[in-house]
């Protein structure tokens, strides 16, 4: 493989507990108090769609209960981090040669809180965040404009993410997908084809 693009949360970063404590607490000031399965369905999509399925479907409400998320997700911020040994496996790949990207679900603003606290952009090509596609995921459109952006061979491109949504948009863009097992260890059916199985980021460094 020559080129390498990510997802984040449950896959570069052990962020989902973080940002599922801090949408509970959001949605108890709110008066909806639901349990923490209940909220697992907002790992992989953007945080637009998860308010609106969460009742905020006016655009003002939306964006005022988003950043309510955000800040109350930052005092839970000691459950997250990089995946241990990341950080190194980035810098190995590109020593090697490979180019690297990544593609969230998260808006433009969002990218760049987190880039601030753990500075994807020193070892990362190129990014596409919510709305920069013509079809976020779990169409393909984001990881084809990443594609573009790197002048990427799509047969020489591996997608790795944690969530359905990600395998989805790795199989509608026709790109190989990357399993992270160590948040997933057990996909269901509906994530298949797997193209790699991976149980620890430094499996990444055997496929350059």
């Amino acid at each position: 493989m020559k080129t390498f693009i990510f997802d984040i949360d449950g896959t570069l970063i052990n962020s989902p507990a973080m940002y599922l404590h801090g949408l509970q607490q959001t949605m108890r000031r709110h008066g909806k108090d639901y349990a923490l399965a209940d909220l697992t369905f907002s790992n992989g999509v953007s945080s637009v769609e998860t308010m609106t399925r969460l009742g905020f479907t006016d655009p003002r409400e939306n964006a005022a209960a988003i950043e309510e998320w955000i800040s109350d997700s930052m005092a839970f911020a000691d459950r997250s981090g990089w995946i241990p040994g990341f950080p190194e496996v980035l810098t190995q790949l590109r020593q090697a040669g490979a180019t690297l990207g990544i593609v969230t679900a998260k808006s433009a603003h969002e990218f760049a809180l987190d880039d601030a606290r753990y500075h994807y952009s020193r070892y990362i090509d190129t990014w596409v965040t919510a709305g920069q596609a013509k079809r976020d995921k779990p169409a393909g459109d984001p990881i084809l404009l990443a594609a573009q952006r790197l002048n990427a061979d799509l047969d020489d491109l591996l997608y790795v993410g944690d969530t359905l949504t990600d395998a989805q948009a790795a199989h509608d863009a026709h790109v190989a997908f990357g399993l992270a097992a160590w948040t997933t260890p057990k996909p269901t059916p509906a994530f298949a084809p797997i193209a790699q199985r991976l149980t620890q980021p430094r499996d990444l460094l055997a496929l350059v």
